[in-house]
C-alpha cells in the first residue's frame, strides 16, 4: 500500500505537471488563467474566466508545459452558461492508491 507521504509526493508532481488552461466557449477554444493549491494528497485546480468572456462553456481543458492535454471534461459532461461576471471553476483531484487483485 502506498504511504501518505508517497501520495503527497504524487500530488506535488501532478500540481507541477499542469501549466495552462483553455475553455471551449460558444464553439471556440480560448486560453484562460490556471492556478492551483495543494493540501496533502488533494490538488485543486482553478480556472479563472474574466467577465468579458460570455457564453456557453462546454469544456475545460488543462495542458502541460509542452501543450499536451493532461485533463479535460468528457464530451457532454460540462455545460455552463457564463454571464458577464468573473467566474472561477474548480477541478479537485485526489491522489489515491487503488489495489488491483491479480487473477
Amino acid at each position: 500500500m502506498m504511504t501518505q507521504f508517497a501520495l503527497e509526493e504524487q500530488a506535488k508532481h501532478l500540481e507541477n505537471l499542469f501549466k495552462n488552461a483553455e475553455i471551449e466557449i460558444n464553439g471556440t477554444i480560448q486560453s484562460v488563467t490556471l492556478t492551483s493549491s495543494r493540501e496533502g494528497s488533494k490538488v485543486r485546480f482553478f480556472i479563472d474566466i474574466p467577465a468579458d468572456v460570455v457564453g456557453r462553456i462546454t469544456k475545460r481543458i488543462i495542458k502541460n508545459v509542452a501543450g499536451q492535454v493532461c485533463w479535460s471534461d468528457p464530451p457532454g459532461k460540462f455545460v455552463m452558461d457564463k454571464p458577464d461576471t468573473d467566474v472561477r471553476t474548480e477541478i479537485p483531484i485526489q491522489a489515491t492508491w487503488k489495489e488491483v487483485v491479480a487473477t
